[in-house]
């Protein structure tokens, strides 16, 4: 199956991060505010607008009480899930939007979001 979608590691990141949110019943603000971050902040990096730091990840596995490498297990295993059913995975562009497109990315078919957790909820249905 192609569906000829791209989304970013930063974007499954929080697709995994929203999961393990919802299933310890945390709002985004109680996340946030366990990081030291604004809710904002927060929505944005859940949502795949803004990238991740290796920090930011460590950071929000301590919030949910869980460890860097289960997060970074389910990461790989959505990241695996998605490939296998045809959405590319790929680093969030950077600099100027106009060389973003030159990279070979569609930045306007990229899959984020709501979207993107709909995308790997189905995904998972499938099994």
């Amino acid at each position: 199956m192609n569906t000829s979608q791209t989304t970013t590691y930063s974007a499954v990141l929080g697709a995994v991060l929203a999961s393990h949110r919802q299933i310890k019943g945390l709002e985004q603000g109680e996340m946030a505010e366990r990081m030291g971050l604004s809710q904002p902040s927060y929505s944005r990096l859940e949502t795949g607008a803004s990238t991740f730091s290796v920090d930011q990840m460590y950071q929000a596995a301590r919030a949910l009480g869980v460890s860097g490498e289960e997060i970074s297990s389910t990461l790989n295993n959505y990241i695996a899930n998605l490939r296998a059913n045809g959405t590319d995975v790929v680093p969030m562009p950077r600099g100027h939007k106009a060389k973003a497109g030159q990279d070979g990315v569609d930045v306007g078919a990229m899959v984020f979001g709501a979207a993107l957790g709909a995308l790997i909820m189905g995904l998972a249905g499938r099994k």
